[in-house]
């Protein structure tokens, strides 16, 4: 799935353009699949099972929710990830980062706090957990 200024074809001028440069999403995206974000989106974002990507061009403020997370454009919030958060050269971040694994490119920008642990079960209570002897 691709979020983004798509580009359209005019059919009375047969000219094509990309009349919403300056549109900006706002609110809760929900997708089932992996999802590419290539313009401005604020609010939530959650693709619990799938890979969220912000393209160059793309600029996010939101909070995040997804299994890998790759940053080629500018994010700010609070990104979870079960897996991997990579912010590729180029690539800007600040905010909070949970995630199982991170990787930063030379070149990539970062400011913010890293938590980096595997998540626990959703339902476990870590009261009760026992050490193992």
């Amino acid at each position: 799935m691709y979020v983004g200024c798509p580009i359209l074809w005019n059919r009375v001028t047969g000219c094509e353009g990309r009349p919403w440069k300056s549109v900006v999403v706002k609110g809760h995206l929900l997708s089932g699949e992996d999802l590419a974000i290539d313009g401005e989106v604020e609010g939530t974002i959650e693709v619990l099972e799938h890979c969220l990507t912000i393209a160059a061009s793309g600029r996010v403020r939101a909070d995040v929710n997804a299994r890998d997370i790759e940053i080629w454009g500018c994010l700010e919030g609070k990104l979870e990830a079960v897996n991997r958060v990579h912010i590729r050269k180029g690539a800007r971040f600040v905010g909070e980062i949970h995630a199982a694994g991170l990787v930063i490119e030379e070149g990539g920008y970062i400011r913010g706090s890293i938590d980096l642990s595997r998540h626990l079960a959703p339902n476990l209570n870590t009261s009760k957990v026992e050490p193992i002897r």
